[in-house]
């Protein structure tokens, strides 16, 4: 797919097929903290033990450049776009995928969420932690997961997901968070300060 150059800030909406041998690849999380683009997962399917393949319809933002880079790591990848749709932004509407950063933490804060936390020491400063998020509907238009990725500094692996744009009902991933011990614990608090249920 040729790739026409694109300037100031891209909106994008594209949909891509992920084959089954990436399920278990940050390919997202990687979009978002290498290229420095704002991503809102639209709507998503993603079985956990299945040999088909998922797709994604990711709401895409960032300097053109950015974008276009972005792109073309999805193609090195040899990922289907199924369908791509950019435009640029004027200035007023630079930032309309807004991320949902929350304040700090106290230290008390911090330690009980790490004692109720499923966090595993995988090497060194390495912390793995698995656990499913339920993202009601009022919030499918927030870029949630990208958040964890910008805000906290997390690779974040989506091993499963159902959202459907076109339906009344709540959406939910199954997620693994890599990080320091602390930015796990504090990216749990970000998601449940949105409200968000989760099960670790």
């Amino acid at each position: 797919m040729a790739l026409s150059t694109i300037f100031h800030s891209t909106l994008g909406h594209i949909y891509i097929k992920i084959p089954q041998h990436y399920h278990r690849q940050p390919i997202v999380s990687r979009l978002i903290s290498r290229y420095d683009l704002t991503i809102n997962i639209a709507a998503a399917l993603l079985e956990a033990h299945t040999e088909d393949d998922g797709w994604f319809h990711l709401e895409i933002q960032g300097i053109s450049q950015q974008v276009e880079a972005g792109l073309a790591y999805l193609q090195e990848l040899n990922i289907e776009i199924l369908q791509l749709d950019l435009k640029s932004l004027p200035k007023e509407n630079r930032d309309k995928l807004q991320l949902l950063c929350t304040g700090g933490n106290s230290s008390d804060e911090i330690e009980d969420d790490e004692k109720k936390a499923a966090l595993t020491v995988v090497e060194g400063q390495t912390t793995r932690a698995k656990f499913q998020v339920c993202i009601p509907k009022n919030y499918t238009y927030y870029p949630v997961i990208a958040g964890l990725v910008s805000c906290y500094g997390l690779t974040v692996n989506i091993t499963g997901a159902t959202l459907d744009t076109n339906t009344e009902n709540d959406g939910w991933f199954d997620l693994e968070l890599w990080g320091s011990r602390q930015q796990i614990v504090l990216g749990l608090r970000y998601l449940k300060q949105l409200g968000l249920q989760i099960w670790l």
